[in-house]
Order: structure tokens, then sequence, then C-alpha cells
């Protein structure tokens, strides 16, 4: 999918499109919601979007760009902190 495409998907989904990092990521924001486009999704790679809540601080990746409404309940049900994510992280490494 090309930049402008994931762009326009974000607006029509009530995201407003911060272009702040022009060529590396895409930011999408709603109130305390953002919704993360790494550089790869638009660049022909199979796309994945992080949600991220900045009030609660929990995140999580996503296929498909979801309402702001959508993000809030995709996160309350599978956002994890940073610092979980980290540790599931190490652990899967560990072994």
């Amino acid at each position: 999918m090309i930049r402008e495409a994931i762009e326009w998907e974000l607006a029509d989904a009530g995201w407003r499109v911060d272009n702040g990092f022009a060529g590396h990521l895409l930011v999408g924001n709603a109130g305390d919601l953002s919704i993360l486009v790494p550089w790869r999704a638009w660049r022909g790679a199979d796309p994945a979007y992080e949600l991220y809540d900045v009030e609660k601080h929990v995140a999580c990746w996503v296929r498909v760009i979801p309402t702001p409404l959508r993000a809030r309940m995709i996160l309350e049900e599978h956002g994890e902190s940073p610092e979980e994510r980290g540790q599931e992280l190490l652990t899967a490494h560990e072994g």
C-alpha cells in the first residue's frame, strides 16, 4: 500500500494525520490515542500498525486500521505496557 493511500485510510477512519515524521513514520491521533504506521507498511511489506494509548501507557499491534473507538476497545482488551511487552521479548529469547 502506498503512503498516500494509508494517509487517506487513516483520515477516513477518523484519525488526524500528523506528517511530522515524513519519511519514517505516519502518526494518526485521536485524543489520547495514536496509531503509528512505520515506513515498511507503505513500502510493500506486510502492513502492521501500532495502537498506543498515551493516558494508560499501553500499546498493541494490529493488521488493519481501526476507527479510534475500535482502537480504544482493542487496547482495553489486548494492550500491554512497554515493560510487559519487553519482558515477553526477553522471555522468548532466553529459551
